[in-house]
Parts: C-alpha cells; structure tokens; sequence
C-alpha cells in the first residue's frame, strides 16, 4: 500500500501588487527582510532568479545554528508564479538531503492586494511536514507584516 504525499499548503493576504510580493521571493535584500526572526534569520541568500538557475540560503537561529537550503528554480513567472525544489542541507539529520518542492502562486484581488498560495510538497514526514508549518507560517507572517509597514508608509 502506497503512503499518500504529505504536503501543506498556507494562504496569506499581502498589501503589495503581485509583482512586489513576487521579488520577494527572488531578491536576496527583500529575503533578509522577511526571513527573519528574533534572535536569527537569513544571512546568506544567493539567487540565480532563472530556470534551472540555483539559490541557497543559510538562516542562523538564536541557539546559533546555521541551516541551509539549496534548490533549483523549475518555473518564473513573475507577478504569477515561483516553483522551486527546497533541499536542506542541514544540521537537522533526519532531514538532510530531502528535495522537496515549493510552489508560490500569487492572486491580484484588487489594487495593491496579493492572495499568496504557498504549497510545499513531497515532504518526506509528518515531522518534516510539522516542522516547515511552523517555519513557513512564522515567515509568512513577517511579510505580511513588511508588506504592512510599507503600505502604511506610502498611504
């Protein structure tokens, strides 16, 4: 009997048109801004934002760990769509070498407002899967709270 795919999939509503919310992703100042945390967060993101082109980011948390990510971009479409693999490279054994797949599909509900649709596939566990809810949820939520802020700016 097959085990069925484990996946998860998070919705998060963005003051910021698609285009903006899409160069999140891509652009290694914005990563730093929104993939962070208190005490720790990205301090390496290297970004070939092209098909076939790779990425790796490093995130230290506050215990001083260093964990690091690698994949490759499969699609771009900007203000659409980024579907990337996600590899972790470590420190967590259970979960080296792991190639997943990340999926960010982005949804204009009017002027300035983005609906983002993050699934993350292939997780190879339910402690996997448990473990990158809670990271993707956190991180979410601090670019909805980037986005927040920079609309309160400009308004």
């Amino acid at each position: 009997m097959q085990t069925p795919e484990l996946s998860l999939t998070l919705v998060r509503t963005l003051q910021a048109p698609a285009q903006e919310v899409f160069k999140a992703w891509i652009d290694p100042a914005l990563i730093h801004r929104w993939m962070s945390f208190p005490g720790g967060g990205t301090t390496v993101a290297q970004v070939d934002a092209r098909i076939g082109g790779e990425y790796r980011l490093e995130t230290k948390t506050p215990d001083g760990q260093v964990h690091v990510t690698t994949g490759i971009y499969q699609e771009l479409e900007p203000g659409r769509r980024l579907v990337q693999t996600w590899i972790y490279q470590g420190p967590i054994p259970d979960f080296i070498g792991k190639e997943t797949l990340l999926t960010v599909e982005l949804r204009e509900l009017g002027p300035g407002l983005t609906e983002l649709i993050l699934k993350h596939e292939r997780l190879p566990s339910e402690t996997y899967r448990d473990s990158v809810t809670q990271g993707w949820s956190a991180l979410l939520d601090n670019m909805v709270a980037l986005y927040t802020e920079v609309a309160r700016a400009e308004g």
